[in-house]
């Protein structure tokens, strides 16, 4: 008998749902139950996505939630905001959740509607149901969570760059550049790559979504904190630059014991592409401010390679199964 952690992606066709099935195909103590689409049911992944076309044997269902929650050790939710805060109830309570949605990130309804423009109807689970899902600040709290919700790609890097500096900041301006892969596999401006190709552009300034999970760990708040994200004409990929207001000098030793946190002397989108890790720097300004600079790749980092962090933390697992990489895609 099997002792593998069964595992089943809702959602399995979108670019995170497969980039978590790329992770998860090499990882030593897992077994793949389902991979659910409703779009796609009864499709052979290997026509759906050729690159996977010698991986035998694994075929897209729509299979009953119940039968879902009831096969599996945990459940990858890879659902759009606000359509996972109605799947979600379904495995409450049956099976281990990662939600990749921003639907069970924030702690109050009042927050989510102002920044998603969208009801939220499980305002119950907002109280502490889910465990905000970054390794680096809530290790401990994840290792015993039954649910947890993954950080937004944006918010988990600018947290991780601020953080040395938390609750010591007069303020922050921080520049954060996207690839349009951040958008999802749907054209949508002003993120689409057709749109960017030798453009680039900033939206939602000081209204993006993730801001409050910034404000959630960094000590700031709202006024304390300028934040312009930008999708440049690239795929993959996030390079921010903050410039950090602080007297004190950057306490690197909340990176102590942390695998995919390298602190570099120079960050370059490059080495972070297709890698798990988030290499960050931080320079003296010569006006007395900080400068930090952070790459991560969005899709891994950024989403399911966090998820993958947390599902190994979940079961008492190497944090870096499933995530070390023999050779990353260069250039």
């Amino acid at each position: 008998m099997s002792n593998k952690i069964k595992v089943s992606i809702i959602g399995v066709t979108g670019y995170t749902g497969t980039e978590l099935l790329r992770c998860l195909l090499q990882h030593p103590e897992i077994e793949l139950k389902y991979l659910v689409s409703r779009q796609h049911e009864g499709t052979p992944l290997s026509e759906l996505f050729p690159r996977l076309s010698h991986i035998e044997g694994l075929n897209i269902t729509n299979t009953a939630h119940d039968t879902v929650a009831n096969d599996s050790d945990v459940v990858f939710l890879c659902l759009p905001h606000k359509a996972a805060q109605e799947v979600a109830p379904s495995f409450l309570g049956k099976t281990k959740i990662i939600d990749f949605s921003a639907d069970f990130r924030l702690s109050d309804k009042e927050t989510y509607e102002r920044y998603y423009n969208i009801e939220h109807h499980h305002p119950e689970l907002l109280d502490g149901r889910f465990v905000y899902g970054l390794p680096e600040i809530y290790r401990d709290q994840i290792a015993k969570a039954d649910a947890v919700a993954n950080p937004g790609c944006f918010a988990l890097l600018v947290q991780l760059l601020l953080l040395p500096f938390k609750d010591k900041m007069d303020g922050a301006d921080v520049i954060a550049i996207s690839g349009t892969s951040g958008g999802g596999r749907s054209a949508r401006d002003p993120v689409d790559h057709p749109f960017c190709s030798q453009n680039i552009r900033s939206y939602l300034v000081n209204n993006h979504r993730h801001t409050p999970e910034i404000l959630a760990t960094s000590g700031l708040d709202e006024k304390q904190l300028n934040f312009a994200p930008t999708v440049g004409p690239f795929l993959r990929g996030i390079f921010a630059n903050g410039f950090i207001k602080s007297d004190s000098s950057a306490n690197l030793s909340v990176f102590n014991n942390h695998p995919f946190v390298r602190v570099v002397d120079k960050v370059e989108l490059t080495n972070v592409v297709s890698t798990n890790f988030v290499d960050l720097n931080y320079t003296q300004g010569n006006n007395g401010e900080i400068i930090a600079q952070g790459a991560l790749d969005n899709l891994l980092r950024g989403a399911s390679g966090t998820a993958i962090q947390n599902m190994n933390i979940m079961f008492g697992l190497d944090e870096t199964l499933g995530l070390q990489f023999n050779s990353p895609i260069y250039p």
